[in-house]
């Protein structure tokens, strides 16, 4: 990239439309099957992300669908946007079923690895503050056109760890 040329980084992201599917590790080391779509919407101006994390392993197993009860196994639901705030700052808001309110995540980082592969931290709360809850959601895109989507929180009393990591396959 030319010096002094500055990058867009919602023009990055809005690049990254499709569907994408995956296998993960949650905080408590069970496995899920991830699935987000990634959306460019009102005219590239944001992003919008729908991802949803289901156990692979099921407790209720319906015989007529021949599949385990989704909502045995829904770890999260998650409806996001990415885009500018009224302060031209790229902002991450989600509601999820996990949180139960829309919550405002900051850009924090941005990393370019290479031309293809880069990083997005979004987070909320001081990462050292253990009196609060903090979390950061952390976007890599990959050089292979791969996407990952990883939580890392601490609850108020407890530390800020890695806890929810998936690699996902672009499918379409």
């Amino acid at each position: 990239m030319p010096k002094g040329k500055k990058i867009n980084l919602l023009e990055i992201l809005t690049k990254r439309d499709g569907n994408y599917i995956g296998i993960g590790t949650n905080h408590e080391n069970k496995e899920f099957k991830a699935s987000l779509e990634v959306r460019s919407v009102v005219n590239n101006k944001g992003v919008s992300l729908r991802y949803s994390a289901v156990g692979t392993e099921g407790t209720e197993f319906n015989d007529h669908t021949v599949l385990y009860n989704k909502d045995s196994v829904l770890y999260t639901e998650e409806y996001t946007i990415i885009c500018n705030d009224n302060e031209n700052k790229l902002t991450l808001w989600t509601l999820t079923n996990s949180i139960g309110t829309m919550a405002k995540f900051d850009l924090r980082r941005f990393r370019q690895v290479s031309p293809k592969h880069c990083l997005f931290i979004f987070g909320f709360g001081d990462p050292n503050d253990n009196t609060i809850f903090r979390e950061e959601i952390t976007i890599e895109l990959w050089d292979d056109g791969d996407l990952s989507y990883n939580y890392s929180w601490g609850e108020a009393g407890g530390l800020f760890l890695a806890r929810s990591n998936v690699r996902m396959k672009k499918i379409n």
